[in-house]
């Protein structure tokens, strides 16, 4: 991986990426962006090295920056709550 600090902006959410991201991590960030976006859940497959990892905590962390810069500015994203299937 390249040392150089890259930021990408993938579903209207700003990611930042403490290096240049491989094709594999970008396909990946952006199926978690549309995940969380539409409040679905992913089902994500990537073979080992591949920086799994770093994506989905950048996407993740990122999204959730999003929520709260959006909330700041007075625009909420509608969420739907869950109900616990657990009793």
């Amino acid at each position: 991986m390249s040392s150089v600090l890259s930021d990408y902006t993938i579903g209207g959410v700003k990611i930042h990426f403490p290096c240049r991201a491989y094709p594999a991590q970008l396909a990946m960030m952006n199926s978690i962006v549309r995940g969380l976006n539409s409040s679905q859940h992913c089902l994500l497959e990537s073979p080992t090295g591949s920086g799994k990892s770093l994506a989905l905590l950048c996407s993740a962390l990122a999204w959730q920056q999003s929520l709260s810069d959006n909330k700041d500015t007075g625009v909420l994203t509608p969420i739907t709550p869950f109900s616990c299937l657990v009793t």
